[in-house]
C-alpha cells in the first residue's frame, strides 16, 4: 500500500505565488522540489474569468502584471492532468495601484474670497503628528520592499509543508514492520493453541 502512494507523492504539483505592486510572481514545481517547466499557468481574477496563459521558465518561474487590484486565481496545469492552485489576495495587488484621492477637505471662505478656516466635519481621535500620511510612492515602494523580503520564507514554507521527510519514511516503514511482527505473533499464538 505505501509503494503505491509514493509515486502520488513524488509527482504532487505544486504553485505558489505572491504580489510585488501590481506584478505576480511566482513558481510551479513538484513536490519534490523538481520544477514543473512543462506546465501551463492561468490567471484568472476572481469570477473565475482567464486573464493569462503562461508558461514557466526553466526553474518553474513566473511573472503576470496585473490590470487591476482584483483577487487572482493561479493555477499551474500538466499535460498528464495534474493541477495545483494558489490564491493572491485584491489586498496584495493593491500596493501596485495608485490609491482613491480623497476629497478635499471643506474651508469657509470670508467676503474677500480669502480661505479663512478649514472646517473638519468629523472630529479625529488621531493625535496631529500621527495624521501625517506617507507619501502614496513611499508606502508602496515599502510594501514591495517587505514582499520580496519574505518571498523567500513564504516558499520555503510551502515547501517544508510538501516535502517528504525522511524521519516521516522511516516512521511508516517501522509502523509496517510493527503491524507485521503483531500479525505474526497472532497467527504463532493460535497455531501453538495457547488462549
Amino acid at each position: 500500500m505505501s509503494t503505491l502512494s509514493a509515486p502520488a507523492l513524488a509527482h504532487k504539483l505544486q504553485v505558489f505565488a505572491f504580489a510585488e505592486g501590481a506584478r505576480l510572481s511566482g513558481s510551479a514545481y513538484f513536490a519534490g522540489g523538481g520544477a514543473a517547466t512543462g506546465a501551463r499557468i492561468e490567471v484568472r481574477d476572481g469570477d473565475g474569468k482567464v486573464l493569462s496563459e503562461l508558461a514557466p521558465d526553466g526553474e518553474g518561474r513566473f511573472v503576470y502584471t496585473a490590470a487591476a487590484p482584483v483577487d487572482h486565481l493561479i493555477l499551474a496545469i500538466t499535460g498528464d492532468g495534474h493541477q495545483a492552485e494558489w490564491r493572491v489576495p485584491a489586498a496584495e495587488v493593491a500596493a501596485g495601484f495608485a490609491p482613491e484621492e480623497s476629497p478635499a477637505p471643506e474651508t469657509e471662505k470670508s467676503d474677500g474670497g480669502q480661505v479663512s478656516a478649514i472646517i473638519d466635519k468629523e472630529p479625529s481621535s488621531v493625535p496631529a503628528n500621527a495624521m501625517a500620511a506617507l507619501d502614496p510612492a513611499l508606502e508602496s515602494a515599502i510594501e514591495r520592499a517587505v514582499a520580496r523580503q519574505i518571498r523567500p520564507l513564504r516558499e520555503q514554507l510551502v515547501a517544508a509543508e510538501d516535502r517528504i521527510r525522511f524521519q516521516d519514511i522511516l516512521g511508516g516503514i517501522g509502523y509496517i514492520m510493527g503491524l507485521t511482527g503483531l500479525a505474526l505473533w497472532w497467527k504463532s499464538r493460535r497455531r501453538s493453541g495457547r488462549p
